[in-house]
């Protein structure tokens, strides 16, 4: 860690300029000089980031309508699939630094294709019991992808970069997913819904003109990393992730059991508080596909139904794009507790905006304050995650990293269908009020519980900031 206290406002220098800006402008310059697999990483993602979340914005609708399932069971199967996403990491995560770079993610791009390529297929040619089972398989293969792809790129990041780059080097990665979330957030509505424009008219092609467009893009990323992630790109790296632990290599022997618990994050109390605690405000983020396309095309006109995307795929992701670089930039000295606390609770609060009923103003306030919430912390904390891995393990770590995320996917999907169906069913009557409150109040529990345990945590937290950066430095 910095030698910044928490919350401590950098210093000006002599000429009346802070710190914070310089080191900014000093960080875009040192991107410059960036490696050739730095860039492909980012581009990898943002790809990725396209296909996942467009398709994952859709997908309740997809089950709900197109295969007919009710919504307590279309939320539960959305649900599953996130969560098995997070599940593949924590078990492909290993395997992915055991893989390498190149073989990971074409396994991770190859699996997502099949799986993806699964579902306007079930729709189209499958009925009934058939469908439903088609589907589950889809997006069954998709999560096994998706559990090589993040710790591969998050490992990929760390080798191209290094202790001037590193914190860009993550929050870039973060944003160029959104920026992929943002272009799919575009063209996403104009194709399932059609688009008026004067006396134009564009023909909407539903959902499964969605998917297949992801397909495409999907199966372009793969070709695309095959062709520039060549041998020499990759030889360009910065650091190296030797295999195994510096307790493995030292002693030269096998583990037991009791020694592996010791030498992962779960032996440590603290660590382990710091990643749960932000399980409740994590449910903010399953809502978004879980709940808000349900919502904005149910509770909202027709006029805000038809853009659903461009609501939930663009104001939040955009905010990312633009936010994090620059927040990252700015903040990076700052406590990673400290703005755990700040941007969980900035993320937290607007959830009861949407508390007082239906308002297009009010929903788009909300997406834009939780965004930026989002941009103060998510990054930051996948960035502690990586940096405190020993060598050769960033691709486990991050995985270990997901289980609060793996949780809180898995769980949402349970009562947020009954809660849709109770609150918000299709063709009313409405009562979403209360369904935000009570997902407001579930959130403020992150917020609230960092701040009440703060100097519990903070006790040995520097010590570990200290432990990430030795490790950064020893890779």
């Amino acid at each position: 860690m910095s030698n910044t206290t928490a919350g401590e406002t950098p210093k000006a220098d002599s000429k009346g300029i802070p710190n914070s800006i310089k080191e900014l402008a000093q960080t875009v310059r040192d991107l410059r000089g960036a490696p050739r697999g730095y860039w492909i990483m980012n581009y990898v993602y943002m790809l990725d980031g396209m296909a996942y979340f467009g398709i994952l914005t859709l997908l309740t609708i997809f089950i709900h309508e197109q295969i007919g399932l009710a919504d307590h069971f279309a939320h539960l199967i959305v649900s599953v699939f996130t969560g098995l996403v997070t599940a593949f990491m924590l078990l492909f995560g290993p395997k992915a630094d055991q893989f390498g770079l190149l073989k990971g993610l074409t396994i991770a791009l190859l699996l997502s294709f099949i799986g993806r390529l699964l579902l306007p297929f079930s729709d189209t040619l499958f009925t009934g019991t058939s469908a439903v089972f088609v589907v589950c398989l889809g997006l069954l293969i998709t999560a096994s992808g998706n559990g090589f792809l993040q710790p591969s790129l998050y490992a990929g990041i760390k080798q191209f970069s290094d202790d001037k780059t590193s914190s860009m080097g993550y929050g870039l990665l973060y944003a160029m997913m959104n920026l992929g979330i943002v272009i799919i957030g575009l063209l996403s509505s104009p194709i399932r819904a059609g688009l008026n424009i004067g006396s134009f008219h564009f023909k909407g092609y539903g959902v499964n003109g969605v998917f297949w467009l992801l397909i495409a893009v999907t199966g372009l990323n793969l070709v695309l990393l095959r062709l520039v992630l060549t041998k020499k790109a990759v030889s360009q790296r910065i650091r190296t992730e030797a295999a195994g632990s510096p307790h493995a290599r030292a002693s030269g022997q096998k583990r037991t059991l009791k020694e592996k618990f010791y030498d992962s994050p779960f032996s440590d109390a603290r660590f382990m508080f710091f990643i749960f605690i932000m399980l409740p405000v994590n449910t903010l983020f399953a809502h978004q596909w879980l709940t808000m396309p349900q919502y904005v095309t149910r509770a909202f006109s027709q006029a805000v139904a038809d853009k659903m995307e461009w609501i939930v795929n663009i104001s939040n992701p955009l905010i990312i794009v633009l936010g994090v670089p620059i927040i990252t930039a700015l903040t990076r000295r700052v406590n990673v507790y400290t703005m755990m606390i700040i941007g969980s609770l900035v993320s937290a609060v607007p959830t009861f905006m949407l508390a007082t009923g239906p308002n297009f103003w009010l929903l788009l306030s909300y997406m834009i304050i939780f965004s930026i919430g989002e941009a103060l912390w998510q990054p930051r904390f996948l960035e502690y995650a990586a940096e405190i891995a020993p060598p050769g393990k960033t691709g486990a770590y991050i995985g270990l990293a997901q289980v609060p995320w793996f949780i809180a996917k898995m769980t949402t999907g349970f009562y947020s269908g009954t809660i849709m169906e109770k609150y918000c069913p299709e063709g009313g009557p409405f009562r979403t009020e209360t369904m935000w409150l009570i997902y407001g109040v579930i959130a403020m529990t992150s917020p609230i519980g960092l701040l009440l345990a703060r100097k519990w945590v903070m006790k040995n937290f520097r010590r570990q900031g200290s432990a990430a950066s030795t490790d950064t430095r020893a890779a």
